[in-house]
């Protein structure tokens, strides 16, 4: 057993997990559906650019959210606060924009530098060579044998099994139910439950856009505004820290449904249409601009995820059968009962995860041992 952890998913949670578990000398298998890692973090701009615009996660909040402001130190990463200077755009109805003063934000949030995409791309850098990385590749089915895990996992070449003797999984917990196959079966307690727990931000869709410079602010605008327009009901400066690389990004507000019906294409028409009225006519003519539709996203959401939340669920990690809980830990954001849908509830059940599992690796490394 070459491999005697194995950790599905290479996002936030499971790139943490990863990385601990190296850390305490586990030799560990990661394994990613998608071609690439991060998960939900995705971090874009233009490619001569150091700052990218997260159409993923964006903020931490420092002093609430300790393991991500640690992380982010421990890996060299600049932090700077969200800029909020200047007045606030509301759009009415009507298309009409009136200002309104900002509101000081307390405590503030907070950015990465580079994009939350660097995060990410420093965990990777630092479990190379510690940590058997394998994307495009998908869990299809895990069987509980005696003494250890069998997965059943498929990529480019086929279908193929590993056996672990401890595994994290960190998908969120719709996909989970959904797609992968427990033998012997998962109560159907657990299961619909599972099914309930909506995926943290697997409805919404993000649009960004890079300027030439930040015009708005210029005119007084903090670059944050609402509307009861659309397609985007709020909207951020999303420029690096000096402002110098300049961008605004808002939440897309218009229904999983319409977003799909008129394309990424028009639906980029009609931000940047609504960004010309908030802020100006030099909102027509970014240097980059993007749309991430996550609810499109057959890796992050399933048919429920479609409608947006309107409130923030209540998570934690849900009791697995007794046999299952000597080899299978779960993480993931939906997993954390105190910070879940943050960055911090992903390092938090990661963290949960590990330490569960430690607790048990003389017992289970044992067992396997004699196999």
């Amino acid at each position: 057993m070459s491999h005697p952890v194995l950790v599905i998913g290479a996002g936030l949670s499971g790139l943490y997990a990863s990385d601990l578990l190296s850390q305490a000398g586990r030799r560990v298998l990661l394994i990613e559906a998608r071609e690439r890692v991060g998960g939900r973090v995705l971090s874009q701009g233009l490619p001569e650019s150091a700052h990218r615009v997260d159409l993923g996660p964006s903020w931490f909040w420092p002093g609430m959210n300790p393991r991500i402001e640690r992380l982010a130190a421990d890996l060299g990463l600049g932090v700077y606060p969200q800029h909020s200077r200047g007045a606030t755009a509301l759009e009415g109805p009507d298309g009409q924009v009136h200002r309104q003063s900002t509101w000081a934000q307390s405590p503030s949030s907070y950015r990465i530098e580079g994009g939350t995409q660097s995060l990410i791309e420093k965990l990777q850098q630092r479990i190379a060579g510690k940590v058997h990385l394998k994307t495009g590749t998908r869990l299809l089915g895990m069987k509980l044998r005696p003494h250890a895990l069998e997965l059943e996992l498929q990529d480019a070449s086929g279908r193929w099994t590993q056996q672990a003797a401890q595994a994290v999984l960190t998908l969120p917990p719709r996909l989970t139910a959904q797609d992968i196959a427990f033998e012997p079966a998962w109560p159907d307690a657990l299961l619909r439950d599972m099914r309930q727990t909506p995926t943290w931000m697997a409805g919404q869709a993000k649009f960004a856009a890079i300027y030439p410079q930040a015009f708005w602010r210029e005119a007084g605008w903090s670059g944050g505004g609402m509307s009861h327009r659309g397609p985007m009901v709020e909207i951020h400066d999303a420029s690096d820290a000096s402002g110098e690389v300049a961008a605004l990004f808002g939440f897309v507000g218009a229904s999983p449904a319409y977003r799909a019906g008129i394309g990424q294409d028009q639906l980029a028409k009609q931000a940047l249409a609504q960004l010309v009225r908030m802020f100006g006519p030099q909102a027509a003519t970014p240097l980059w601009s993007g749309v991430q539709d996550w609810a499109q996203e057959p890796l992050t959401a399933s048919a429920a995820d479609q409608q947006p939340l309107s409130y923030h669920p209540s998570y934690g990690d849900p009791v697995l059968p007794s046999d299952w809980s000597e080899r299978l830990w779960l993480a993931g954001t939906e997993r954390s009962a105190n910070y879940g849908g943050y960055l911090e509830g992903a390092l938090e059940s990661a963290e949960e995860a590990v330490k569960a599992l430690s607790a048990r690796w003389p017992q289970a490394a044992a067992l396997t041992e004699t196999t």
